[in-house]
């Protein structure tokens, strides 16, 4: 009877852990992500999962929870810590709780452009980022890039920075987020995703910012009348692994997962691009007012708010080394 009780522990015990290994060595990893199931993180999710199960012949399973199933963003990173998540898609200002120096690469035009952003994270930069995740229990698998964010409202349309005073506009529950929207000079209001078609619905803010494919799956179209195309952001998803769950995997699998990556992430750039061709019509078909932004003052607002300087005084060389790496591969 003891040893019976004795091994039922231990099955709850590996069924409370995130990262399962079973006899038979299959591997369950659970992958949460907030949006919902046609968002082009979770098309790169569930491809990444049809592919390491092809790849591992079954013995690697990815299972993926959109939707905020498994909590929202900083739940999951805590969770990742904890052990009863082992995969996240997140941003990385959400990092920034654990470092702040995280928080520089959501600034406020900080790329030039979509190419100059791609030649950030596949260069040195991710490197960096991967040696310093670590240090906080979380191995940096993938970046994923998701477009320029853009702002919704029910308002009027945003043209001039001026044309922000007065909106409360949802934001992530991060530094960087809060930081670049008053950069901009907006009135920034984290609310959690899972709450934000409700928040904008319930008129409990005026708008939020995304980008457009986020905003059309989310179908925030039916609940706001402005889109504006400022392009503000240009923000980086990242596929996160708990160390733990990640160090249980034998090596082989560690890398058929990088491999399948590259793969998976070729595929949502595809969907990407051909779902962009497409989304501004469908907004205007929706009854979405879209206009095009001049960003030029925009910029001048965020380097009159001295943004950049505050974060290196306030982050130190490490920051500077960020910024160094980053302007080296501007265009």
């Amino acid at each position: 009877m003891k040893k019976l009780i004795s091994f039922a522990l231990v099955v709850v015990l590996i069924f409370a852990l995130g990262c399962t290994a079973f006899a038979d060595d299959t591997y369950t990893l659970l992958l949460g992500s907030n949006t919902a199931p046609s968002n082009p993180e979770n098309v790169y999710a569930y491809k990444l999962s049809e592919l390491v199960a092809e790849a591992t012949d079954g013995k690697v399973v990815i299972e993926v929870h959109d939707s905020a199933q498994l909590g929202d963003h900083l739940e999951r990173l805590e969770g990742l810590r904890m052990g009863t998540v082992d995969m996240t898609l997140t941003s990385i200002g959400y990092l920034g709780g654990y470092d702040p120096v995280f928080n520089i690469f959501e600034m406020p035009y900080l790329f030039q452009s979509h190419d100059h952003q791609h030649a950030v994270y596949t260069s040195e930069v991710r490197d960096m980022l991967k040696a310093d995740a670590l240090n906080y229990g979380f191995v940096l698998v993938d970046c994923l890039e998701q477009g320029a964010r853009n702002i919704t409202n029910n308002v009027r349309p945003i043209n001039t920075p001026e044309d922000l005073v007065g909106l409360k506009l949802r934001v992530p529950d991060t530094t960087a987020s809060i930081d670049a929207l008053t950069a901009i000079g907006a009135t920034p209001t984290p609310v959690a995703f899972s709450e934000l078609y409700m928040a904008l619905q319930q008129g409990q803010v005026d708008g939020q910012e995304n980008p457009l494919a986020t905003i059309f799956s989310s179908k925030f179209q039916e609940v706001q009348k402005y889109l504006s195309l400022t392009g503000h952001q240009r923000i980086e998803q990242i596929l996160v692994c708990s160390e733990s769950s990640w160090n249980k995997l034998p090596a082989e699998y560690q890398e058929i997962i990088d491999a399948c990556t590259v793969e998976a992430n070729e595929y949502m750039l595809g969907i990407i691009a051909e779902e962009e061709a497409k989304l501004i019509e469908q907004f205007k078909e929706a009854g979405v007012e879209v206009n095009e932004v001049d960003v030029a003052p925009f910029q001048a607002k965020v380097i009159e708010s001295g943004l950049r300087d505050k974060y290196v005084e306030a982050y130190g060389e490490k920051c500077q080394t960020y910024f160094d790496a980053i302007d080296a591969l501007a265009e």
